[in-house]
């Protein structure tokens, strides 16, 4: 019997099928182990860092205390300036003579430590003639001076026509007097004379109104050589003639300053406390009423003397001619202080810049208003703001026509030096008045004149 073979073939076509399809499979896709990923470092992008701000211009001004700022005034338009200007200022302060104890040094060895300095009336003949300061005429506007009190600006210039300094302290003197005291003790009117002040003095004191006439100033400092310029004025003194001889300790005049200063005090119309104040120490003396007359008191002492809270004689205080020896002698004393630039400071322009802001129309009138600084500008006597404030500028104006400054010779600084010891050894009675006044010809005969 045959076998069939359909089943074979078909079983044949399976397998081959079968076959086929395996190797068409698509091949298995092996196993990927990933390795950890690396940190990549990327440097930062780098941030510009912010310019610093340039640093402000820093100027050092050196300039003394004034007498009637009780309140801080200047200092107040210093930091003003400040933020106006963006200059920085470092601001050095103290009593008159401490600052020349800084400045003067400071400008005789050519140094820089300052770029504004006091600038005193006593010091003008030696500081042009030394050539210590700036001329301020290449920083000045034309026209910059029109306005300004014109003698102020002559006496800080030097004989070259030169202006080296600007009025910051108009410090021009005043008689004040208790005008309710000395009704008090009698009298309706003001000294003409020095007698005369001795005499009401004298009267006040037996009435019990006053325990002294005055209270100087005559502590041993560079206010007691203003003192004997001051006094010497009004008996008629004079320091030296036309060519810087000595004339103080030859002058009959002087030497009855003198003797009359010391008088006072052996009298006991002078307060011998006295010999140990300075001008504030003196002036609260006055302000509480232990003093009848003021001879040489700061304009702004009128402005304290209407302040209850610094002052017991509100309404008392009223101002006159000095008295003299005659009543054609009576003499005040101006004392301007100025600022300049010394000839080697490195900030020049910062300096002008403060110099012009101070001593600027607005900071004046705002320095008149606050503390009653003398202007150093003409229209501010009228100006109706301040008139109402100050209603006695009107009797100032007599008195500015009588104003006096002191000795304009290149060796004042050594004159004072030993004028004041001299004169305050005869005020505490070790010596007479012609031998205080042969001590200091003595001391400074080296610049005596040959004629």
């Amino acid at each position: 019997m045959k076998k069939s073979v359909i089943p074979l073939i078909v079983l044949s076509l399976i397998v081959a099928v079968t076959l086929l399809l395996s190797g068409c499979a698509a091949a298995p896709t092996p196993e990927v182990v990933e390795e950890p990923t690396k940190a990549v470092e990327v440097a930062p992008t780098a941030t510009p860092e912010p310019e610093p701000e340039a640093e402000a211009e820093t100027i050092t001004v050196i300039f003394p205390q004034h007498e009637a700022d009780l309140s801080g005034a200047f200092e107040a338009r210093v930091r003003e300036f400040e933020a106006q200007s963006g200059v920085k200022v470092e601001l050095i302060q103290a009593n008159w003579d401490s600052i020349a104890d800084r400045v003067v040094p400071e400008m005789a060895t050519g140094g820089s430590a300052y770029d504004v300095v006091e600038f005193d009336n006593g010091w003008v003949a030696q500081w042009c003639g030394a050539g210590w300061t700036t001329p301020l005429d290449q920083y000045m506007e034309a026209g910059y001076t029109d306005g300004m009190i014109p003698g102020l600006v002559d006496l800080f210039s030097c004989p070259d026509g030169t202006v080296h300094g600007f009025v910051w302290n108009n410090d021009t003197r005043f008689f004040m007097y208790n005008a309710a005291k000395l009704a008090e003790a009698g009298f309706d009117a003001s000294p003409k004379t020095v007698d005369e002040l001795i005499e009401q003095s004298k009267a006040a004191q037996e009435a019990g109104v006053v325990e002294y006439g005055m209270a100087p100033f005559w502590e041993q400092n560079w206010s007691l050589v203003n003192e004997l310029h001051f006094w010497a004025y009004t008996f008629g003194g004079e320091f030296v003639d036309d060519e810087g001889c000595f004339l103080f300790n030859k002058d009959p005049n002087t030497l009855a300053a003198v003797q009359f200063m010391i008088d006072t005090l052996e009298s006991g119309v002078s307060n011998p406390a006295g010999l140990t104040y300075g001008q504030p120490a003196s002036q609260d003396v006055f302000l509480k009423g232990g003093s009848l007359f003021y001879p040489q008191a700061i304009p702004g002492l009128l402005a304290y003397a209407q302040d209850d809270t610094v002052s017991d004689v509100v309404g008392q205080i009223k101002v006159a001619l000095v008295p003299g020896a005659t009543p054609d002698l009576s003499a005040s004393l101006t004392l301007p202080e100025a600022l300049a630039i010394p000839a080697n400071s490195q900030h020049k322009e910062a300096a002008w810049k403060y110099i012009e802001f101070m001593t600027s129309y607005e900071t004046n009138k705002m320095l008149a208003k606050e503390i009653g600084l003398l202007p150093i500008w003409v229209d501010l006597y009228t100006d109706p703001e301040l008139t109402a404030l100050y209603p006695e500028w009107a009797e100032f104006s007599a008195q500015l026509e009588t104003a006096r400054g002191l000795s304009t010779v290149t060796w004042y600084g050594d004159f004072a030096d030993i004028a004041m010891s001299e004169l305050h050894k005869a005020l505490t009675g070790g010596q007479g008045a012609q031998e205080a006044l042969d001590a200091m010809a003595k001391g400074l005969a080296e610049f005596e004149c040959v004629r």
